[in-house]
C-alpha cells in the first residue's frame, strides 16, 4: 500500500494480496447497541470517553470506509471503541471488550470474522477473541495464541506484549509482531500463521541493545521499502529493504510527550494514527504525575519526506472543517499592538511586523479561557529572526506557553513564557526558507502544534485561567499571512 507523500495529495493504490486476504472485503456491520455519544472534534479535538474514563494505547483499523478507533482504558479493563466516516465526528460505542488485564493489541478482519488480539498484561502473553462483528468481543472466550519460550524470547525484563497482526502478502501468511526480549536485548519478535488461530514462533526481525523499549511495533511498506515504527520515548522510525532487516534508524517523528503514536490504520490510500498525552514531569510538575491514560491527541496522517523520513500532519478533514467560517474569530478586529510596529491588512489577510527588533501583537479575545485552533503562515526574512505564538497568554502579556519557531537553531518548541522558562517539548526542524505553516490546537490542558505539515509538538499544561493568544516576533520584521482562529468549545460548555 502507498503512503501520502508531502507532494502528493492522495494516492489510491490497493494491493491484491490484502484484498485476497479479506482485509477489505466483507459486508459492513452495523452496531445494534445504543450509542454512547457523538464527539465533534471541530468543537473539541482531544478525544476522551464521556463516561469519565481516559484513553491509553490506541490501535485503529479501517473497514468499508469507516475508521474504527480502539483504545485501552486507564485500568486495562475495557477497550474503548469509536468510529467515524468523516474523521471529524466520532461515534462512541459501548466498550468493544470488558475484562481484566487487557493491554495493547490489534483488530483484523478476515472472511467475515473479526479477530481481536490483545496482551494479557499479567503473564505477558498474547490472547485472541473472535467475533462476527467489530462491536463486541467476549472476553470469556479468549484463547492463548503466543507466549515467550524463555529461549529465543525471555521474560526476564517482562517484555512480551503489544502484538501487531497483518498479512504478509509476499508469503501469503499472517504475521504477528510483539515487543520482546531476545539475547538480553530489546527485540521485535515474530510469529506466523496460516489461519490466524495457530501461530508458529520465529526469530525476531529486530534486535537493538541500545533501545529501552520496542513498544507498539508496526510495519508498513512503501515503494519497495519497509518501515518499522516503535515507541521508546519518543517514537522511532526505521526502514529496510526486507522485513527481516537490517533496519536503518531514520530518527523520531513524535516526542516523548505523546505516547503509543506508532500504530496506524489504512484505507489503502493513507495511514492515520493517534497517541495519548503521557504522564510525565514538566516545568509545572517537578515529578511525573501518577496514572496511565489521558486524552487522545489530535488525529494525524503520515507524510513521507524526500529522504524517507516520516512526518505527520493533522487530519486534513478536521482542518477543513475548522477552516469553515462558523466559530472563527475576526482577528483583524481583535488584534492590538502591544510593542513594535505593526500593519494590519484585512483585505490581504496579513499582519506585518515592521519593527527592526520585532514586536508583539495581542489577539484580544472577548472570551475568558477560550479553547481554540490557530494557524498562520509566518515568514521571517532575516536569518536570526524567530516567531512565537503565545497560548494561554494573559492580557498583560506576562504568562502563557510559547510555541516557538527558531529557524536559526533549526528548532521548534513549547516553553514556559519566561525567556529562561522550562521546556515542555522541543525537537529539531529543518526550515525551508519560505513561510512556515504553524497550526496550534489549544483545548483544556492540552496543546499540540504542527509545523509545515510534518513536525509535531505536544504538551499538557496547567494554565487555564487566561486565554488571549499573541504573536511575538524577535530579531527583525515578519509577515504573518492568513491568520485564522477557530473557537472550540466555550468555557460555559465545559
Amino acid at each position: 500500500m502507498r503512503i501520502i507523500d508531502e507532494s502528493t495529495p492522495i494516492v489510491t493504490t490497493l494491493t491484491l494480496g490484502c484484498l485476497m486476504a479479506g482485509l477489505l472485503w466483507a459486508a459492513p456491520a452495523t452496531d445494534p447497541r445504543p450509542i454512547v455519544t457523538v464527539h465533534d472534534t471541530s468543537a473539541d479535538p482531544f478525544l476522551i470517553p464521556r463516561k469519565g474514563d481516559v484513553c491509553g494505547d490506541p490501535f485503529p483499523a479501517c473497514w468499508d470506509g469507516t475508521w474504527h478507533l480502539y483504545a485501552l482504558n486507564a485500568n486495562l479493563t475495557r477497550v474503548h471503541h469509536l468510529t467515524s466516516t468523516d474523521l471529524v465526528h466520532w461515534t462512541e460505542h459501548e466498550p468493544a471488550m470488558v475484562g481484566r488485564g487487557i493491554a495493547t493489541g490489534t483488530v483484523v478482519r478476515h472472511q467475515g470474522t473479526y479477530y481481536m488480539f490483545y496482551t494479557d498484561c499479567g503473564p505477558q502473553t498474547i490472547r485472541l477473541v473472535t467475533g462476527d462483528n467489530p462491536w463486541h468481543f467476549d472476553f470469556k472466550q479468549s484463547k492463548l495464541v503466543a507466549r515467550a519460550d524463555d529461549k529465543v524470547y525471555q521474560l526476564s525484563k517482562m517484555k512480551f506484549r503489544d502484538c501487531y497482526v497483518f498479512c504478509n502478502e509476499e508469503e501469503k501468511r499472517w504475521w504477528m509482531l510483539v515487543e520482546a526480549t531476545s539475547e538480553n536485548a530489546v527485540a521485535v519478535g515474530l510469529f506466523k500463521s496460516k489461519d490466524l488461530l495457530t501461530w508458529k514462533q520465529h526469530d525476531p526481525i529486530f534486535i537493538d541493545e541500545s533501545r529501552g523499549h520496542a513498544s507498539c511495533p508496526q510495519v508498513f511498506e512503501r515503494s519497495g521499502r519497509w518501515h518499522l515504527t516503535l515507541l521508546d520515548y519518543p517514537t522511532w522510525h526505521y526502514s529496510a529493504k526486507s522485513l527481516h532487516g537490517p533496519w536503518t534508524l531514520r530518527g523520531h517523528y513524535h516526542t516523548k510527550r505523546l505516547t503509543a503514536a506508532s500504530r496506524w490504520a489504512t484505507d489503502g490510500r493513507r495511514h492515520l494514527g493517534w497517541g495519548f498525552f503521557t504522564a510525565h514531569a514538566t516545568p509545572e510538575r517537578a515529578k511525573r504525575w501518577r496514572g496511565y491514560g489521558n486524552a487522545l491527541g489530535v488525529g494525524r496522517e503520515i507524510v513521507m519526506g524526500a529522504g524517507g523520513a516520516i512526518g505527520v500532519r493533522p487530519l486534513p478533514e478536521l482542518v477543513a472543517a475548522i477552516r469553515e467560517p462558523e466559530n472563527n474569530a475576526d482577528l483583524f478586529g481583535l488584534a492590538k499592538e502591544h510593542s513594535g510596529k505593526w500593519e494590519l491588512d484585512a483585505a490581504q489577510q496579513v499582519f506585518r511586523c515592521t519593527g527592526e527588533k520585532g514586536g508583539v501583537l495581542l489577539l484580544d479575545l472577548p472570551e475568558r479561557n477560550p479553547n481554540y485552533y490557530f494557524e498562520a503562515e509566518i515568514e521571517l526574512p532575516r536569518p536570526g529572526a524567530s516567531a512565537t505564538v503565545v497560548a494561554r497568554g494573559s492580557k498583560g502579556f506576562d504568562q502563557g506557553y510559547r510555541v516557538a519557531l527558531e529557524p536559526a537553531g533549526k528548532k521548534i518548541a513549547i516553553r514556559q513564557f519566561a525567556p529562561d522558562g522550562g521546556v515542555f517539548d522541543e525537537r529539531e526542524h529543518e526550515f525551508s526558507g519560505k513561510a512556515a505553516l504553524l497550526q496550534v490546537f489549544v483545548c483544556d490542558g492540552q496543546i499540540e502544534a504542527f509545523v509545515d505539515g510534518r513536525s509535531s509538538l505536544s504538551a499538557a499544561g496547567l494554565l487555564r485561567s487566561e486565554g488571549a493568544p499573541a504573536i511575538e516576533i524577535t530579531g527583525g520584521p515578519a509577515t504573518i499571512r492568513k491568520p485564522l482562529l477557530h473557537y472550540f468549545k466555550h468555557q460555559q460548555d465545559q
